[in-house]
């Protein structure tokens, strides 16, 4: 427990009444408050050390482990009952479950068929996005399934026979949707729309009753509006000299259900861009496969993977202007997520 933590901190000395910097620093790196409330029992404690007697602390055999037993009271539940500690979704299937990928690329059909779309172009690049998602969910043992240039009747049928399938033996869903868009809705490569929340809806408890109590995970690439985020290069990013915007996507974060265990990870805040590039892919989905394949091995939850694509992603900047993007994931997880490696 993080008690047992703190008492070994104590007895090599790196922790004690007069040396607390190291602990005051973890603290205020988790949660200030967490520091307010164990300088509130050292206060209560350093009263109470006044009736100690140098014969009392010489019968405990030293003083190893006084600090944190005498202050122990009044830390904070989570110190010292393991039992409060968030538990973690079971992923311990193999397969662990499904990632379905929706990789639209050519928007042809949309050109020819809808007047106002004449001029919606393909995703160049998409397909190096689809390939990295490919690779990192395979090594986290999930079943990938991509289905490419879907129209939106298409992506309805393909959505209905995976909220169809039986999950009973799975742990886990996850569905990457890679197209254009507007508001609340994807488009098929036909220009026609596919609201984001019947898509996610299609598997909640009623529709899908085998993922009931497991996660559902939806990253969607796209952008939000046609707003900029202006800000100031901190440092120079260099190879994106064909980087084009996302522009006729616009999603909005009560797509996502409103009952528990979904995680829907998106490219931008509302009413912003997003960026891609024909050679490398978009700015988010490298970012969240690089940090995928990275962290998980170390056993990291999704929930801190995608803080550190939030920081990635917002350190870039575009060409010479200095535009820039910011993800923005929403969530009703009940437990940490952790995707398997081994």
């Amino acid at each position: 427990t993080m008690l047992d933590i703190l008492t070994e901190m104590e007895k090599k000395g790196l922790l004690g009444k007069d040396n607390l910097s190291m602990l005051k620093s973890l603290c205020e790196k988790i949660n200030i408050s967490l520091w307010n409330s164990i300088e509130d029992g050292l206060n209560l404690f350093g009263q109470e050390e006044m009736l100690i007697t140098e014969e009392e602390r010489g019968n405990t055999g030293g003083s190893g482990g006084h600090l944190v037993s005498s202050v122990a009271p009044y830390l904070p539940g989570n110190f010292n009952d393991s039992s409060q500690l968030l538990e973690a979704y079971k992923m311990t299937s193999r397969p662990c479950g499904v990632c379905l990928i929706l990789n639209n690329h050519n928007f042809a059909k949309a050109r020819e068929g809808v007047l106002e779309h004449k001029h919606m172009k393909d995703r160049n690049g998409t397909d190096v996005d689809a390939a990295a998602l490919r690779n990192v969910f395979s090594k986290l043992h999930f079943r990938v399934e991509e289905y490419r240039d879907l129209t939106a009747e298409e992506i309805r049928k393909t959505v209905n026979i995976f909220r169809s399938e039986d999950h009973e033996d799975k742990d886990c869903f996850v569905c990457c949707i890679l197209s254009h868009g507007k508001k609340g809705s994807i488009y098929g490569v036909d220009g026609q729309e596919v609201p984001i929340r019947e898509l996610t809806t299609s598997f909640t408890v009623q529709n899908c009753n085998s993922l009931a109590g497991k996660p559902k995970v939806f990253f969607i690439q796209a952008c939000q509006g046609d707003a900029f985020h202006e800000g100031v290069t901190i440092e120079t990013d260099s190879g994106e000299q064909d980087s084009s915007v996302e522009r006729d996507a616009r999603f909005q974060l009560d797509c996502i259900p409103a009952e528990a265990d979904f995680l829907l990870g998106m490219a931008t805040l509302q009413d912003y861009v997003s960026y891609r590039s024909p050679r490398e892919g978009t700015w988010y989905i490298q970012a969240l496969c690089q940090h995928l394949e990275y962290s998980c091995p170390r056993g990291e939850d999704v929930l801190t993977i995608l803080t550190a694509v939030n920081q990635e992603v917002s350190r870039k900047s575009c060409e010479r202007d200095a535009k820039k993007q910011m993800p923005q994931p929403s969530f009703t997880l009940r437990k940490r997520l952790i995707f398997p490696v081994n």
